[in-house]
């Protein structure tokens, strides 16, 4: 072989090996359904969204706010500016009927927001760091609707779903009929153009071994609970459970022990919206009056719950970092889940390993949720 045919060679090698890594690089379709608060995960988990996005490791087709909070659009939008992205939102307004919300839903909800928060964050956020050119609840898409054009524009089998919070956004999109952007119907666009739907919800394998659920949410974890819904979770996955598309549940129970927050603050500084998230919530704060820095201070950590589930959406980690377990879901009205194992589409993730693996895990986990959310790769 002569210098340049070995050139040619390798040259030739190298080309069709980028190609390949390319290839397998695709960014991952997706669109996220969240509840935003009042547990700070939710504003860390926005930012995580927006790091995948900006890195190609996504393409983030729409975010989509599930509680009625007339600040989740500028929330959105803030870090949609903060990036200087344009990602499409969907969102609540309180002249929208897309989504009927019952009024004792809304009252338990905003109850939920005075009770976990010195401050209401989507709020304050919005007033710290919110201008003229912050998309208002008006300006945005409602939910369904934008469900409805991300999927009708789609490729079929192409569109991961992360759905971290309640359900509200599905039984009206599954119920919904042709429209401007499309003839089918939502329960068709989803059979149709999801590929997989990834689930931080539930507590496995069974909710009602949990005492605190039993006492507080009826025996539900808290996005199933969907603050005392009936049949919202129940019907929701009644009815996805039949589409046979993958379905991976990852429960409270996995991303519990995933603590972070401090070191995150540390790096992104007091004037981010994320670290302000954080502050205004009173399980990882406390007040301090009468001294130089007056007001909530960030002091503990906080479980790690949709980052952790968002980080296997897009980066996996089955057999490194986590065990699946395959079966089938059960949930009773009030959104309580127990699991009966076997096999099929469905499956649960926990994190992997006992004693000194496990530790390690989590430890390992806890440093790459921090390094992803402030765009460490």
């Amino acid at each position: 072989m002569t210098y340049l045919t070995r050139i040619f060679t390798t040259c030739t090698i190298m080309a069709a090996f980028l190609v390949s890594t390319y290839a397998q690089a695709a960014p991952i379709k997706l669109i996220y359904d969240g509840d935003i608060g009042p547990d700070p995960c939710d504003f860390s988990t926005i930012q995580m969204l927006h790091e995948y996005h900006k890195k190609g490791m996504i393409e983030l087709l729409g975010v989509i706010g599930e509680t009625p909070d007339p600040y989740l659009a500028t929330t959105f939008s803030i870090y949609n500016q903060l990036y200087g992205h344009n990602i499409p939102i969907g969102a609540y307004d309180r002249e929208s009927t897309e989504v009927p919300f019952e009024a004792e839903i809304v009252q338990k909800y905003n109850e939920n927001i005075r009770k976990l928060n010195f401050a209401d964050q989507n709020k304050t956020i919005f007033e710290k760091y919110g201008d003229e050119k912050t998309a208002r609840s008006k300006d945005v898409y409602g939910t369904v609707t934008l469900y409805r054009r991300l999927l009708s524009e789609a490729e079929d089998d192409s569109v991961v779903i992360y759905t971290a919070g309640q359900l509200y956004n599905f039984p009206p999109l599954i119920a919904s009929s042709g429209d401007e952007y499309s003839e089918l119907s939502g329960r068709v666009l989803l059979q149709r153009k999801v590929k997989e739907f990834v689930v931080m919800g539930g507590y496995f394998p069974d909710s009602l071994k949990n005492q605190f659920y039993i006492d507080n949410t009826n025996g539900a974890e808290w996005n199933f609970w969907g603050f005392g819904s009936k049949n919202t979770t129940k019907h929701t996955f009644d009815i996805l459970v039949k589409m046979n598309k993958p379905i991976t549940y990852i429960g409270a129970e996995t991303g519990f022990p995933i603590k972070i927050g401090l070191e995150m603050a540390e790096r992104l500084g007091r004037a981010h919206p994320t670290t302000e998230a954080y502050t205004q919530y009173n399980l990882t704060s406390k007040l301090t009056v009468g001294k130089e820095e007056e007001g909530p201070v960030l002091y503990r950590r906080n479980p790690a719950f949709d980052e952790l589930a968002l980080f296997y959406a897009v980066e996996g980690g089955v057999g490194k970092y986590f065990e699946r377990f395959t079966g089938k879901i059960v949930i009773d009205e009030h959104g309580a889940n127990n699991w009966i194992a076997g096999d099929g589409h469905q499956s649960y993730l926990q994190l992997k390993g006992v004693k000194r693996e496990r530790a390690a895990v989590i430890e390992k986990l806890q440093e790459i949720m921090t390094d992803r959310i402030t765009g460490k790769f």
